[in-house]
Protein backbone atom coordinates (compact mmCIF):
# COMPACT_ATOMS: atom_id res chain seq x y z
CA UNK A 1 0.00 0.00 0.00
CA UNK A 2 2.82 2.39 0.91
CA UNK A 3 4.57 1.41 -2.26
CA UNK A 4 1.53 2.38 -4.33
CA UNK A 5 1.37 5.77 -2.60
CA UNK A 6 5.03 6.44 -3.34
CA UNK A 7 4.53 5.50 -6.97
CA UNK A 8 1.53 7.84 -7.17
CA UNK A 9 3.54 10.69 -5.61
CA UNK A 10 6.38 10.11 -8.07
CA UNK A 11 3.90 10.20 -10.99
CA UNK A 12 2.41 13.48 -9.72
CA UNK A 13 5.88 15.00 -9.33
CA UNK A 14 6.86 13.92 -12.86
CA UNK A 15 3.64 15.33 -14.34
CA UNK A 16 4.21 18.63 -12.53
CA UNK A 17 7.76 18.88 -13.85
CA UNK A 18 6.60 18.07 -17.37
CA UNK A 19 3.84 20.72 -17.25
CA UNK A 20 6.31 23.30 -15.90
CA UNK A 21 8.81 22.45 -18.62
CA UNK A 22 6.13 22.75 -21.31
CA UNK A 23 4.99 26.13 -19.99
CA UNK A 24 8.55 27.43 -20.00
CA UNK A 25 9.16 26.14 -23.50
CA UNK A 26 5.94 27.74 -24.79
CA UNK A 27 6.71 31.01 -23.04
CA UNK A 28 10.20 31.05 -24.49
CA UNK A 29 8.88 30.33 -27.96
CA UNK A 30 6.25 33.09 -27.57
CA UNK A 31 8.88 35.61 -26.48
CA UNK A 32 11.07 34.62 -29.41
CA UNK A 33 8.15 35.00 -31.87
CA UNK A 34 7.17 38.38 -30.44
CA UNK A 35 10.74 39.66 -30.65
CA UNK A 36 11.06 38.47 -34.23
CA UNK A 37 7.80 40.21 -35.22
CA UNK A 38 8.97 43.49 -33.70
CA UNK A 39 12.30 43.35 -35.54
CA UNK A 40 10.55 42.66 -38.86
CA UNK A 41 8.10 45.53 -38.27
CA UNK A 42 10.95 47.95 -37.60
CA UNK A 43 12.82 46.82 -40.71
CA UNK A 44 9.74 47.22 -42.91
CA UNK A 45 8.95 50.64 -41.43
CA UNK A 46 12.51 51.87 -41.94
CA UNK A 47 12.64 50.56 -45.49
CA UNK A 48 9.33 52.13 -46.50
CA UNK A 49 10.47 55.52 -45.22
CA UNK A 50 13.86 55.48 -46.92
CA UNK A 51 12.28 54.61 -50.26
CA UNK A 52 10.61 58.03 -50.36
CA UNK A 53 12.54 61.09 -51.55
CA UNK A 54 13.59 63.35 -48.64
CA UNK A 55 11.03 66.02 -49.59
CA UNK A 56 8.16 63.52 -49.48
CA UNK A 57 8.99 61.60 -46.31
CA UNK A 58 6.00 61.62 -44.02
CA UNK A 59 6.13 63.70 -40.87
CA UNK A 60 4.39 61.89 -38.01
CA UNK A 61 2.17 64.09 -35.89
CA UNK A 62 -0.37 63.46 -33.14
CA UNK A 63 -3.96 64.43 -33.85
CA UNK A 64 -7.21 64.28 -31.89
CA UNK A 65 -10.31 62.66 -33.36
CA UNK A 66 -13.88 63.77 -32.61
CA UNK A 67 -13.98 61.72 -29.43
CA UNK A 68 -10.83 63.31 -28.06
CA UNK A 69 -8.69 60.22 -28.60
CA UNK A 70 -5.22 60.84 -30.00
CA UNK A 71 -3.96 59.01 -33.05
CA UNK A 72 -0.97 59.10 -35.36
CA UNK A 73 -1.40 60.79 -38.74
CA UNK A 74 1.36 60.91 -41.38
CA UNK A 75 1.46 64.23 -43.25
CA UNK A 76 3.45 65.37 -46.28
CA UNK A 77 5.27 68.67 -45.85
CA UNK A 78 4.62 70.55 -49.11
CA UNK A 79 4.56 74.25 -49.96
CA UNK A 80 2.64 75.69 -52.89
CA UNK A 81 4.22 78.34 -55.08
CA UNK A 82 2.45 81.60 -54.21
CA UNK A 83 4.52 84.14 -56.14
CA UNK A 84 7.05 84.51 -58.95
CA UNK A 85 9.44 87.45 -59.34
CA UNK A 86 7.69 89.01 -56.36
CA UNK A 87 4.30 88.95 -58.12
CA UNK A 88 1.49 86.95 -56.42
CA UNK A 89 0.11 84.01 -58.42
CA UNK A 90 -3.62 83.40 -58.56
CA UNK A 91 -4.94 80.26 -56.87
CA UNK A 92 -8.11 80.44 -58.98
CA UNK A 93 -7.37 81.40 -62.58
CA UNK A 94 -8.37 85.01 -63.44
CA UNK A 95 -9.30 85.70 -59.80
CA UNK A 96 -7.14 88.35 -58.05
CA UNK A 97 -5.16 87.34 -55.00
CA UNK A 98 -6.19 90.49 -53.15
CA UNK A 99 -8.62 93.39 -53.53
CA UNK A 100 -5.76 95.76 -54.35
CA UNK A 101 -2.54 95.32 -56.26
CA UNK A 102 -1.47 93.09 -59.13
CA UNK A 103 -1.41 89.30 -59.51
CA UNK A 104 -0.97 86.92 -62.43
CA UNK A 105 -2.17 83.56 -63.67
CA UNK A 106 0.19 80.59 -63.14
CA UNK A 107 0.94 80.07 -66.85
CA UNK A 108 2.10 83.66 -67.44
CA UNK A 109 5.75 84.08 -68.44
CA UNK A 110 7.43 87.45 -67.85
CA UNK A 111 10.83 88.70 -68.95
CA UNK A 112 12.82 90.90 -66.58
CA UNK A 113 11.57 93.98 -68.45
CA UNK A 114 7.94 92.86 -68.20
CA UNK A 115 8.43 92.23 -64.48
CA UNK A 116 9.60 95.85 -64.16
CA UNK A 117 6.44 97.09 -65.93
CA UNK A 118 4.22 94.86 -63.78
CA UNK A 119 5.80 96.12 -60.55
CA UNK A 120 5.51 99.76 -61.63
CA UNK A 121 1.83 99.21 -62.46
CA UNK A 122 1.40 97.47 -59.12
CA UNK A 123 2.64 100.60 -57.33
CA UNK A 124 0.04 102.59 -59.27
CA UNK A 125 -2.72 100.12 -58.36
CA UNK A 126 -1.82 100.19 -54.67
CA UNK A 127 -1.86 103.98 -54.64
CA UNK A 128 -5.33 104.02 -56.22
CA UNK A 129 -6.73 101.03 -54.28
CA UNK A 130 -7.34 99.07 -57.50
CA UNK A 131 -6.47 95.57 -58.75
CA UNK A 132 -5.64 93.82 -62.01
CA UNK A 133 -4.64 90.33 -63.13
CA UNK A 134 -1.97 89.64 -65.76
CA UNK A 135 -3.28 86.96 -68.12
CA UNK A 136 -0.46 86.90 -70.68
CA UNK A 137 3.12 88.05 -71.09
CA UNK A 138 5.80 86.59 -73.31
CA UNK A 139 4.58 83.78 -75.57
CA UNK A 140 6.22 81.20 -77.77
CA UNK A 141 5.22 80.72 -81.41
CA UNK A 142 3.60 77.43 -80.41
CA UNK A 143 1.60 79.20 -77.73
CA UNK A 144 0.41 81.81 -80.23
CA UNK A 145 -0.66 79.04 -82.65
CA UNK A 146 -2.62 77.40 -79.82
CA UNK A 147 -4.59 80.63 -79.44
CA UNK A 148 -5.55 80.50 -83.14
CA UNK A 149 -6.71 76.91 -82.66
CA UNK A 150 -8.75 77.95 -79.62
CA UNK A 151 -10.43 80.82 -81.48
CA UNK A 152 -11.37 78.52 -84.35
CA UNK A 153 -12.81 75.95 -81.92
CA UNK A 154 -14.74 78.65 -80.02
CA UNK A 155 -16.49 79.60 -83.26
CA UNK A 156 -17.29 76.02 -84.22
CA UNK A 157 -15.18 76.21 -87.37
CA UNK A 158 -13.09 73.10 -86.77
CA UNK A 159 -14.59 71.35 -89.79
CA UNK A 160 -13.41 74.17 -92.06
CA UNK A 161 -9.81 73.50 -91.07
CA UNK A 162 -9.59 69.74 -90.37
CA UNK A 163 -5.79 69.66 -90.30
CA UNK A 164 -5.38 72.64 -88.01
CA UNK A 165 -5.54 70.70 -84.73
CA UNK A 166 -2.32 68.80 -85.51
CA UNK A 167 -0.58 71.66 -87.32
CA UNK A 168 2.75 73.04 -86.13
CA UNK A 169 4.21 76.51 -86.65
CA UNK A 170 6.12 75.13 -89.64
CA UNK A 171 2.82 74.15 -91.34
CA UNK A 172 2.21 77.73 -92.50
CA UNK A 173 -0.24 76.82 -95.28
CA UNK A 174 -2.55 75.18 -92.75
CA UNK A 175 -2.69 77.80 -90.00
CA UNK A 176 -2.43 80.80 -92.37
CA UNK A 177 -5.88 80.05 -93.82
CA UNK A 178 -7.35 79.80 -90.32
CA UNK A 179 -5.66 83.02 -89.23
CA UNK A 180 -6.94 84.90 -92.30
CA UNK A 181 -10.45 83.54 -91.66
CA UNK A 182 -10.32 84.94 -88.11
CA UNK A 183 -8.97 88.31 -89.25
CA UNK A 184 -11.79 88.73 -91.77
CA UNK A 185 -14.19 88.35 -88.86
CA UNK A 186 -12.24 90.93 -86.84
CA UNK A 187 -11.08 88.43 -84.25
CA UNK A 188 -8.06 90.08 -82.55
CA UNK A 189 -5.33 87.47 -82.89
CA UNK A 190 -1.88 87.78 -84.44
CA UNK A 191 0.15 85.26 -86.41
CA UNK A 192 2.67 82.96 -84.69
CA UNK A 193 5.39 83.54 -87.30
CA UNK A 194 6.35 85.49 -90.43
CA UNK A 195 5.27 83.95 -93.74
CA UNK A 196 7.29 84.85 -96.86
CA UNK A 197 5.06 86.47 -99.49
CA UNK A 198 2.11 86.93 -97.11
CA UNK A 199 1.09 90.03 -95.23
CA UNK A 200 0.89 88.76 -91.69
CA UNK A 201 1.16 90.59 -88.44
CA UNK A 202 3.04 88.70 -85.76
CA UNK A 203 2.30 89.13 -82.09
CA UNK A 204 4.33 91.49 -79.93
CA UNK A 205 3.96 88.82 -77.24
CA UNK A 206 6.55 86.76 -79.16
CA UNK A 207 9.10 89.55 -78.65
CA UNK A 208 8.27 89.99 -74.98
CA UNK A 209 6.83 93.44 -75.72
CA UNK A 210 3.18 92.91 -74.82
CA UNK A 211 1.00 92.09 -71.83
CA UNK A 212 -2.70 91.38 -71.26
CA UNK A 213 -4.70 92.43 -68.20
CA UNK A 214 -8.17 91.86 -66.81
CA UNK A 215 -10.22 93.10 -63.87
CA UNK A 216 -13.91 93.17 -63.03
CA UNK A 217 -14.38 95.92 -65.63
CA UNK A 218 -12.26 95.92 -68.80
CA UNK A 219 -13.18 99.49 -69.76
CA UNK A 220 -12.00 100.61 -66.34
CA UNK A 221 -8.82 98.56 -66.76
CA UNK A 222 -8.13 100.30 -70.06
CA UNK A 223 -8.64 103.70 -68.42
CA UNK A 224 -6.27 102.76 -65.59
CA UNK A 225 -3.56 101.64 -68.04
CA UNK A 226 -3.93 104.86 -70.04
CA UNK A 227 -3.63 106.92 -66.86
CA UNK A 228 -0.68 104.83 -65.67
CA UNK A 229 1.11 105.33 -69.01
CA UNK A 230 1.35 109.08 -68.34
CA UNK A 231 1.99 108.87 -64.60
CA UNK A 232 5.11 109.17 -62.49
CA UNK A 233 4.84 105.45 -61.75
CA UNK A 234 5.40 104.49 -65.41
CA UNK A 235 8.60 106.54 -65.59
CA UNK A 236 10.30 103.98 -63.32
CA UNK A 237 9.48 101.07 -65.67
CA UNK A 238 12.10 99.73 -68.14
CA UNK A 239 9.49 99.69 -70.96
CA UNK A 240 6.71 102.14 -71.73
CA UNK A 241 3.21 101.67 -73.13
CA UNK A 242 3.01 102.58 -76.82
CA UNK A 243 -0.40 101.09 -77.55
CA UNK A 244 -3.54 99.96 -75.70
CA UNK A 245 -6.25 97.75 -77.23
CA UNK A 246 -9.50 96.86 -75.47
CA UNK A 247 -10.07 93.29 -76.70
CA UNK A 248 -13.16 91.12 -76.01
CA UNK A 249 -11.54 89.20 -73.14
CA UNK A 250 -8.71 91.44 -71.93
CA UNK A 251 -6.90 94.75 -72.30
CA UNK A 252 -3.78 94.36 -74.41
CA UNK A 253 -0.80 96.71 -74.23
CA UNK A 254 2.21 96.99 -76.53
CA UNK A 255 5.47 98.15 -75.03
CA UNK A 256 8.59 99.78 -76.36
Amino acid sequence: MKTLKKIKQLENQMEGKIRKWNRGRLAGFGSFALGLALVLALLISDKSTTLLPPAQRPVISWNLDSSGQSYLKPTIDTQAITERNGIPITTVRDEPVANVGISMNPEVVLTDSLVGVAKAFNTYLLAHQEFAVITSGKRTSEGQLDIIKERIAERGADSKFPRLEDATVANTKIWLRAWEWLRRRRVPVNAPAEVPGAQVRTSMHLKGLAMDFISDNLDHTRAMLADFAHSKYASAAPLHIIGIVREPGCVHINLG
